[in-house]
């Protein structure tokens, strides 16, 4: 299939400045976007009618733009993607074909779905660990909340990765992901993720966690990134009798943490 490497949003649709999103795979009637943290990927009670990935789609899809066109997407639909404040694999699907398909199997559990995130290990579990604690949606609140009464199910499995002086990578794997789960998990087994402020507080990666002893020879010490360091890194699953895995690449952000903190140890 001819698809671009990956399409453009101009000023004012997406975000107030222009936003280029990278295609990771295409395939008949279906396209999986590497969405950047910041950005919203479909419609949701939550998000106070924020502009969204999907809807800049549908309407550059109806004003002609050629390189949405080459997509392939008559309808395009949201299949699965991260929250607005996680970077990662977002996959769209075409109503009129394949998009019934892909939730089928979707819903079945036929996918599994790997986070990465950078969680500090004060008070973290050495190793990896199960949570299944049922989650609901509070939207009064605008959160996801453990409910063993009305909460659906939820598991997510925690493996600790390389200790960076005071913070750790991790990757949480999930067959099913719910909105917030992997924040509310990791919150509730220990885990608390850089960037956190909805659930819980945990502050930033900052220039001193880069150095060996935790102070600087000169100038100030700041934060080396944003918001959350949150990914969804990897989705593999079979969709229709065909294996389908996805890989997004570490955004620029999240990379310059890794890359700092290791050459500080």
């Amino acid at each position: 299939m001819d698809v671009p490497a990956s399409i453009g949003f101009p000023l004012g649709l997406l975000a107030e400045e222009p936003v280029r999103v990278d295609i990771l795979a295409a395939g008949p009637g279906w396209v999986a976007l590497d969405k950047p943290a910041g950005v919203a990927f479909d419609d949701h009670p939550w998000q106070q009618n924020a502009p969204t990935l999907v809807g800049g789609l549908r309407v550059q899809l109806e004003q002609g733009k050629p390189e949405i066109a080459r997509l392939g997407l008559k309808e395009p639909g949201a299949v699965f993607g991260p929250e607005p404040e996680t970077a990662g694999i977002a996959l769209l699907a075409d109503r009129t074909t394949v998009l019934a398909a892909w939730r089928e199997a979707l819903g079945s559990g036929a996918f599994v779905f790997r986070f990465e995130f950078i969680a500090r290990t004060e008070d973290a579990p050495e190793e990896g660990g199960l949570c299944d604690l049922p989650l609901a949606m509070d939207d009064a609140e605008r959160r996801a909340v453990v409910s063993h009464k009305h909460g659906k199910l939820a598991t997510t499995r925690f493996e600790a990765g390389r200790a960076c002086g005071r913070w750790r990578i991790w990757t949480a794997h999930t067959p099913f992901h719910r909105r917030d789960q992997i924040r509310v998990h990791a919150a509730e087994a220990g885990l608390r993720i850089a960037g956190e402020l909805k659930y819980g507080r945990s502050g930033r990666v900052t220039l001193t966690d880069t150095t060996p002893k935790g102070r600087l020879n000169k100038g100030e010490d700041k934060p080396l990134h944003r918001g959350l360091l949150l990914r969804l890194a990897e989705v593999e699953g079979t969709v229709a009798g065909e294996r389908i895995k996805l890989v997004a690449p570490r955004p620029d952000d999240f990379a310059t943490v890794v890359k700092r903190l290791s050459k500080g140890l």
